[in-house]
């Protein structure tokens, strides 16, 4: 599995992203990884991308204690992309362990809706730039 963010501090969001097979493991990397980065501000907003996933072997365990990795702040505005029933309600799952403000947390089956609930163009693609960390090997800049 891989997975990988994007800062970007001028619009003051954080793009997440998963593919492969998702595991605790790289969950609990990414949220750990992206706290350290001196660029991130928890109140910045997300956007999360399931989209590419092939497997999942996420624990009910993993979900709790990703949610109380939760970087963000309560009332970050967040959006996370889970096309599959499965990630849906694991989702759902962290949702309801983690702080967040339920106003300001929400699970969307495609990326335009996302998009746009952060206050992007929800005709927008995914950034092209390059990541800023992938499973857990900070890129040189």
């Amino acid at each position: 599995m891989a997975n990988s963010y994007l800062i970007d501090s001028t619009r003051n969001i954080v793009f997440s992203r998963a593919w492969g097979i998702l595991t605790d493991d790289e969950l609990l990397w990414h949220s750990r990884t992206l706290r350290a980065d001196p660029r991130f501000d928890p109140a910045f907003r997300q956007v999360g991308s399931f989209l590419e996933l092939s497997e999942v072997r996420v624990t009910a365990e993993g979900v709790r204690t990703l949610a109380q990795l939760n970087p963000f702040n309560r009332d970050s505005r967040r959006a996370v992309v889970a096309p599959s029933d499965l990630v849906f309600g694991l989702t759902r799952m962290f949702e309801a362990h983690t702080n967040s403000d339920p106003d300001q947390f929400r699970v969307f089956r495609a990326l335009g809706p996302a998009f746009e609930w952060v206050g992007m163009d929800p005709t927008a693609s995914w950034p092209s730039g390059e990541p800023d960390a992938i499973i857990g090997v900070p890129l040189m800049k």
